[in-house]
This record gives C-alpha cells, sequence and structure tokens, in this order.
C-alpha cells in the first residue's frame, strides 16, 4: 500500500509518497482522531471529535464514552492495523506525533496502542491535542 505523506511535501516536483505500514497507520489514526463529527460533506459520521474533550469536565463516564465511540470508529476506517486501546492522559506514553518535545501547552494527549495486521507487536503512539486559547498569537510588526 502507498499513500501521500502528511505533512504535504514536494520531492522532485511530485507530492511525496510513503509504504511505510507504521507510518501510513499513525496517520489513519491521526486523520480519525482530528476530525470532527459532520466536519466531511458525504461521511456526516466520520470523526471522533476529540477537541470536544478540551471543554467538557472529563469524568469517567465521559472518558469512557469517549473511549469506546472512538475505539469503533478507529478500528472501522483504519486499513492496515487494529487498534487495542486508548487512553487520554496528560502525559504521552511515547514521542508525540510529530517527534517534538512535550508541549508545555498541551491540556491533554491520547495515547494510542495499534497493531498492524500480520505483525505480532503492538505500537504505541501519543497525540497531542492543544486548547487553542493557550496558543500564543503573534501579530505582524
Amino acid at each position: 500500500m502507498r499513500t501521500i505523506s502528511v505533512p504535504f511535501t514536494f520531492s522532485g516536483g511530485r507530492l511525496q509518497s510513503t509504504d511505510d505500514p507504521h507510518k501510513i497507520a499513525r496517520q489513519e489514526i491521526i486523520n480519525v482522531l482530528m476530525t470532527e463529527q459532520y466536519e466531511r460533506v458525504m461521511a456526516p459520521g466520520y470523526g471522533a471529535s476529540t477537541t470536544r474533550l478540551l471543554f467538557t469536565t472529563l469524568d469517567n463516564l465521559v472518558v469512557a464514552d469517549y473511549k469506546e465511540e472512538t475505539l469503533a470508529m478507529l478500528n472501522s476506517n483504519t486499513s492496515n492495523c487494529s487498534v487495542r486501546s486508548l487512553s487520554i492522559t496528560d502525559q504521552p506514553e511515547s514521542v508525540p506525533q510529530g517527534g517534538g518535545t512535550e508541549d508545555p501547552q498541551s491540556t491533554l494527549y491520547v495515547n494510542v496502542t495499534y497493531k498492524l495486521n500480520g505483525d505480532p507487536t503492538s505500537s504505541t503512539m501519543s497525540v497531542a491535542i492543544t486548547n487553542p486559547d493557550a496558543l500564543n498569537v503573534f501579530s505582524p510588526i
């Protein structure tokens, strides 16, 4: 399987693509997590609406409901992996996607454990969800 690499970059006048199964799985997981429901015109039920967690009180019922819905959404919308577990914490389980260090402005992390189809080992990734009010706004001088 080959897919376009995200973020979009050009190499030799063409969009860069990848056939790395872990990168493809991670891109698909991030796509589901960061898409809001009703954001896609022809697929209104697609997306986990993860950013809504920033603006609600995270009690056990809210977290359990989000985890159940998101696990089902992830497993029905990823092509080369199955998602084993999902947790919501204030610390990453692994290096955040993008390879940077911990972002002090992030309010929560969604940690996902997945297994590639045909691979006996599991992998973990963390996605940082940032409160937009915590971002600094720079104005041109």
